[in-house]
């Protein structure tokens, strides 16, 4: 029920940020200097329309952004309790700046719970007001209060020649809120692995001399490097449609994941080079953090002293985005950061598949130990040679040679190969390797210079190589980020970091922990970029009709929660268990699975409103190497069949479609619809035709039942 007010009682204070963060609160008196009713919308000027963000029962943060060449203009904000402005409440000046791309945002305080506003910001412009688009808001319900909520969430939507046709069904709904959980833009532009720059929907940036050239230096394409790169991703996605209706009528609440800063990044690294290269940039990373802030209305003052700009110092690695917002007595909303906070990726992407890390010996001793039966690695341990020894001696040159080699054809300089080949090329290292390095030299050398390769039955012993992880070239993702055997990479996980290695910091950790179990709402959500959800691959099943060294269960992505296996374990069983009916909402895997974790821990991840679906992402990996490519189109044919048999967990997988999801909580239940599309369908628009897409829409519904916290399927239909 909407909460009556008065003028007196609306609004005694206001706070405004003209880029990221607020300014101390102060006090005004009442004015009112604009005109009051209707005004046609001018979005030439005010291009992105406009947005509000974050609410909670007694504050809300309104944003717009005009398009102007001035340094500075001055803007008049109404709000309203009618949606035609004729019952006005309240008139301010906030200020534009160019230092901010012209972006504005204010944070209004001091609001009753759970009531409908109405919001404008007019421009004046040659004696006449030119007006925004108007946007409606609300804030949350009070603690107490007992109001159902509905609200969607959503993941991934990438703007490069696809349309965010997803998000139709959204424009009939009444939501109090809607949840982005990262991947807001994609700071690639033409990347010819997944985007596309057909059909108008392209982004190529302004700023070309501040953006990074990547892929093949003939014919480059670029991600976002400067401050006006990642504003002008954020600039362009905000143009869309489809997203503005959806952003006018109900408050986004947001976090970020990668591709805001970087595809599978940690902290201000990227890798986007695999390990060729040093990736550390802070300004690069507070370039993002600085545009997205500017552009998305979190409010995350709280967290940060009181002034009008965002000083360089205090973005990363200060800036925090984890808090939480309450809905009511049902609901405690949790935001995490899983990527400014992590550490480095277990396996470095530059890893040299021949080093062996662990002997047999070690690993029967320890592995216990670690709650880990060295059995589990059956099939995984390589044998391996000392190079170090006199009787190898004179195979370290030739090898030393071929990997020298093959990092400069990698584009390292003579130097950095150099150096490389060193570090390799020496101690105990996989025979397979070995013997693969030398057939390449013997292929190429006159005959008087060929070495005889050393038989497996030399070996000096067996051991746990970069190669048992998967690794299988110089630098390379696979082995590194996907595609990795799940029992040598849990006897990783616990040797080098156990429980301790997680993608948040300790104070991030400890934060969630206490708000869980300080929460007395009757449903706990946590908002996670990165699905928890195993993504497990048995490729020893006989119908893939698999080679023998691939003949394992591989985990698809350990860039998710997959890398953390520990961690997560302890995050389930010692921090939701205990907390009890907690639901976390995920998403950045562009495929939907529905997840019983725990007796009253469940999860929901969403797909990508655009991004190329997981399905297609596999499909174009599995053509890569010829040798496995029959198997990897078995694969892909049954994907969703075999990523639901890698884990009991699992209540529903689609891999193949686009979707949103629809959420509606009251304290009995919390129900979640599923909506999903065609891929094909994101390639047109459907924006003046919706129509058209009303039986394209498969719609899934799943329950969470407060009395049981189990996840159960209740329908489905088109």
């Amino acid at each position: 029920m909407q909460t009556s007010l008065t003028r007196r009682r609306f609004l005694r204070t206001i706070s405004l940020s003209a880029a990221a963060l607020a300014v101390p609160a102060i006090a005004f008196p009442p004015a009112e200097r604009g005109p009051s009713g209707p005004l046609p919308a001018d979005r030439g000027r005010f291009p992105q329309s406009v947005a509000s963000g974050d609410p909670r029962p007694d504050r809300l943060l309104l944003w717009t952004r005009v398009s102007s060449a001035a340094p500075r203009e001055t803007l008049l904000l109404q709000l309203a309790t009618s949606d035609d402005f004729s019952q006005m409440l309240f008139e301010r000046d906030v200020a534009c700046m160019a230092s901010h791309d012209h972006c504005v945002r204010v944070r209004v305080i001091d609001l009753p719970p759970r009531t409908t506003l109405h919001y404008r910001f007019l421009l004046r412009e040659d004696e006449r007001w030119v007006a925004s688009p108007a946007g409606r808001t609300c804030t949350a319900p009070a603690p107490g209060d007992d109001a159902p909520l509905r609200f969607a969430f959503m993941s991934c939507q990438d703007y490069g020649g696809r349309w965010y046709n997803t998000l139709l069904p959204l424009l009939d709904e009444d939501l109090d809120f809607v949840l982005h959980l990262g991947d807001f833009v994609y700071e690639t532009v033409g990347d010819p692995g997944f985007q596309s720059t057909d059909g108008g929907r392209r982004i190529a940036f302004d700023d070309l001399s501040g953006a990074l050239a990547l892929g093949d230096p003939d014919a480059p394409y670029f991600a976002a490097r400067s401050l006006d790169n990642y504003r002008q991703l954020h600039r362009t996605v905000r143009t869309d449609p489809v997203l503005q209706r959806l952003l006018e009528r109900a408050p986004l609440v947001a976090i970020w994941d990668d591709h805001e800063f970087a595809d599978d990044c940690w902290q201000d690294n990227a890798t986007h080079f695999d390990g060729r290269f040093g990736e550390s940039d802070r300004e690069r990373r507070r370039n993002a953090e600085q545009a997205y802030l500017e552009y998305i209305p979190i409010d995350i003052d709280d967290r940060m002293p009181g002034e009008a700009q965002v000083p360089r110092e205090r973005l990363f690695p200060q800036l925090r985005i984890w808090r939480n917002l309450r809905f009511g007595r049902h609901l405690d909303l949790l935001l995490t950061d899983t990527r400014s906070e992590r550490p480095d990726h277990l396996i470095p992407e530059d890893a040299f598949p021949g080093r062996v890390l662990h002997d047999a010996e070690e690993l029967h001793a320890r592995l216990p130990q670690l709650g880990i039966d060295p059995a589990t690695l059956d099939g995984l341990l390589v044998p391996w040679i000392d190079l170090d020894a006199p009787a190898h001696a004179a195979l370290r040159a030739p090898l030393h040679a071929v990997v020298e080699s093959a990092c400069l054809r990698d584009g390292l300089d003579e130097t950095q190969a150099r150096q490389y080949a060193d570090t390799a090329v020496h101690g105990r290292i996989a025979w397979p390797v070995v013997g693969e390095l030398l057939a390449q030299w013997n292929a190429q050398a006159p005959e008087a210079a060929r070495v005889t390769v050393p038989d497996a039955a030399q070996a000096d012993g067996f051991g746990l190589a970069w190669l048992s992880l998967g690794k299988s070239r110089l630098f390379s993702s696979l082995g590194a980020r996907y595609m990795v055997p799940e029992a040598s990479y849990a006897a990783l996980a616990a040797l080098l970091r156990g429980p301790v290695h997680r993608p948040m910091s300790d104070a991030q950790w400890q934060w969630l922990g206490d708000r869980l179990r300080q929460s007395d709402a009757g449903w706990k959500l946590v908002a996670s970029s990165i699905s928890l959800t195993p993504i497990l691959l048995d490729l020893s099943r006989p119908e893939l009709e698999a080679p023998a060294a691939l003949r394992h269960r591989f985990l698809l992505n350990v860039d998710q929660w997959d890398g953390f296996p520990q961690a997560r374990a302890a995050l389930v069983d010692e921090v939701f268990a205990p907390a009890g009916n907690v639901v976390v909402l995920s998403g950045d895997i562009h495929a939907a699975f529905v997840s019983q974790h725990g007796p009253r821990v469940s999860e929901f991840t969403v797909p990508a409103v655009s991004s190329t679906t997981l399905g297609d992402i596999v499909a174009d990996e599995v053509e890569r190497d010829p040798a496995s490519a029959a198997t990897g189109r078995r694969l892909v044919e049954g994907l969703d069949a075999l990523v639901a048999a890698g884990s009991s967990r699992l209540r529903h997988v689609c891999t193949r479609r686009h979707g949103v999801c629809l959420a509606r909580v009251d304290g009995g239940v919390f129900e979640v619809e599923l909506l999903t599309l065609p891929p094909a369908l994101a390639r047109q628009s459907f924006y003046e035709r919706p129509e058209a897409l009303a039986g394209q829409f498969e719609r899934r519904t799943f329950r969470v039942a407060a009395e049981s916290g189990q996840v159960a399927a209740t329908g489905h239909r088109f």
